[in-house]
């Protein structure tokens, strides 16, 4: 079956899971909420003391919301996820609550400590919903859908929230906006209400792991040493959020001194750069298989800077919202490309640290942007502020091509035709591109002889496997049940449910195959490469309940040449 139809049954799938549905329609609620509230605070502040206050209070948001994410992780581990997610969507509704009392009547400092709050509770939710999608999917292709239409919501939350943000602005101002979106966040907590999941055990990572984070941190540290263009790499994907931070704080004044606009229109001008990054996202398929990546990483940079450079050149609402889509394009083409390039790179091992490491990047990057910004405001005006940063980006692309290129040069690039392979297959039908390069670079080329056995049915389930060359014959107690071909795969039921092997497979003529290691492939379709030991847990202990009889293979619908029945 192509993958075209096997994307839309995947889809239907979670359209059909009532928990998931509900899931995701709350997560979206979330992202609405997240940007709406953010930018109704920033437009607050921007209104007691412009730029500097605007900036200041961003930073005030920030670096607490930094140190307590990590307790969103936590939560999903130590309680129900179905309770961790509901109880942090209750705390964002309690305190965008408060946080609209605040800035309706309140002082401004009461203001800002409520929105420290607020932003702070924001920081419980996306790791738990990230950890409860595995637990609410039937099969690996109704969990790829999953988490593909959760980047997918992520991304109209974005476009959506600053829309009503502008609405609620012009209709009452910024409190209206804390209000509403308490009741969103209710609503979103609602929906986590009765939910089809089972018990969750706590963790197995004890206090002998407490101090895995900071060995997982230095062992970063010392990879990147080993490779100066991954820190390269890392350090500009961390710092296009410079300009993000900067943004955030401009918006307001954007509308108000150069447009010479309402402060709600600030809403619809960060909408633009919600836009812009899903037409961006959509664009990088063209990036699917390309030999060397500097050009479209230095392209993005390029559409970036000059979309925001030209800003001020004809101050129009139309043309101001264009650009600003037109930069918020290139950064996510930007982004997709570098973190293609990052992951050819440096060792697999490795990456999740060093991806880990640009997320504390991330964050720092936001601050420094959103101090810088008023700064920029003061000396130079918002207009010429726009082009000093938008013409900033560009350079440092400059600065930055020879050892871009150099990189390019060592990088592994994955077969096209491997890429192929793994795209018909329903399980990896719906990842990202760059994420179905990180599965075809981790693939492992090896040989069977005819009538070798290649897994045994009772043996522990330690790979998954794609044909390539040859035929091969599945078995169970003796009685053939299918046979495999060119583009056929077995193997993934142990790795699923986390039980012996259900059936042997055995060569028929000599063979030759692709493998992945079983993490890298719950990996995969799980969708989380930052947390795979929790996500294996749980997606083993959920599968691992279900009748694993011969009927029950959950390697989806393969096609014409595949049996669904057949057990492997």
């Amino acid at each position: 079956m192509s993958a075209p139809g096997t994307t839309t049954i995947a889809y239907r799938a979670v359209i059909g899971n009532r928990s998931l549905r509900r899931v995701l329609f709350a997560f979206f609620l979330f992202n609405a909420e997240e940007f709406a509230v953010w930018i109704a605070v920033l437009i607050y502040a921007y209104q007691q003391g412009g730029t500097t206050a605007a900036g200041i209070v961003a930073i005030a948001q920030l670096i607490p919301a930094a140190l307590l994410a990590p307790l969103g992780a936590t939560m999903g581990d130590r309680m129900r996820r179905d309770r961790a997610l509901g109880l942090g969507y209750a705390a964002q509704a309690a305190a965008n609550a408060l946080l609209a009392v605040a800035l309706w009547g309140g002082p401004p400092l009461v203001a800002y400590a409520a929105a420290i709050v607020a932003s702070c509770t924001i920081t419980l939710t996306r790791p738990v919903h990230n950890a409860i999608v595995p637990m609410l999917a039937d099969t690996p292709q109704e969990l790829t859908a999953a988490n593909s239409l959760s980047g997918t919501v992520e991304g109209l939350g974005v476009l959506v929230g600053p829309v009503l943000n502008s609405v609620l602005i012009a209709i009452s101002g910024p409190a209206a906006v804390a209000a509403a979106f308490a009741g969103v966040a209710a609503l979103a907590g609602a929906l986590t209400l009765g939910l089809r999941l089972t018990e969750t055990r706590p963790s197995r990572r004890g206090a002998a792991d407490a101090d895995g984070p900071l060995r997982a941190a230095v062992e970063g540290f010392r990879e990147l040493r080993r490779e100066p263009g991954a820190t390269l790499l890392a350090t500009l994907g961390g710092a296009q959020y410079f300009v993000i931070g900067v943004l955030d704080v401009f918006y307001a004044a954007l509308a108000v001194e150069v447009l010479h606009m309402g402060e709600g229109v600030a809403g619809l001008l960060a909408s633009a750069a919600g836009l812009g990054g899903l037409l961006g996202a959509a664009a990088t398929a063209l990036l699917v298989g390309r030999r060397r990546m500097t050009p479209a990483i230095e392209g993005g940079l390029v559409v970036m800077g000059l979309g925001l450079a030209a800003i001020p050149v004809w101050p129009r609402f139309a043309v101001t919202f264009a650009l600003i889509a037109v930069a918020g394009a290139g950064r996510t083409f930007f982004d997709v490309a570098a973190r293609t390039l990052l992951q050819r790179s440096v060792k697999d091992e490795a990456i999740a640290r060093i991806f880990g490491l640009q997320e504390g990047l991330i964050m720092v990057f936001l601050a420094v942007g959103s101090a810088t910004a008023p700064v920029m405001a003061a000396v130079l005006g918002i207009g010429w502020a726009f082009v000093a940063c938008g013409l900033t980006v560009p350079l440092a692309g400059v600065a930055s091509l020879a050892t871009m290129r150099a990189i390019d040069r060592r990088a592994v690039v994955p077969d096209a035709a491997r890429l192929r392979l793994l795209r018909a297959i329903p399980i990896f039908a719906l990842l990202p591109e760059y994420e179905l390069e990180q599965v075809s670079w981790n693939l492992v080329p090896t040989s069977t002889r005819a009538g070798d056995v290649i897994i045994r049915e009772g043996d522990e389930g330690d790979r998954f496997y794609l044909l390539v060359e040859g035929e091969a014959v599945v078995e169970s107690k003796g009685r053939e049940i299918v046979r495999r071909h060119l583009g056929d795969y077995f193997g993934e039921i142990a790795l699923l449910r986390n039980v012996p092997r259900t059936a042997t497979v055995r060569a028929v003529t000599d063979v030759e195959m692709l493998t992945l290691d079983r993490e890298q492939f719950l990996a995969a379709v799980t969708g989380s490469w930052s947390d795979v030991s929790v996500a294996n847990e749980e997606i083993d202990r959920r599968l691992s309940e279900l009748d694993i009889g011969g009927a029950d293979d959950l390697g989806g619908d393969p096609g014409p040449s595949h049996n669904r029945n057949d057990p492997d």
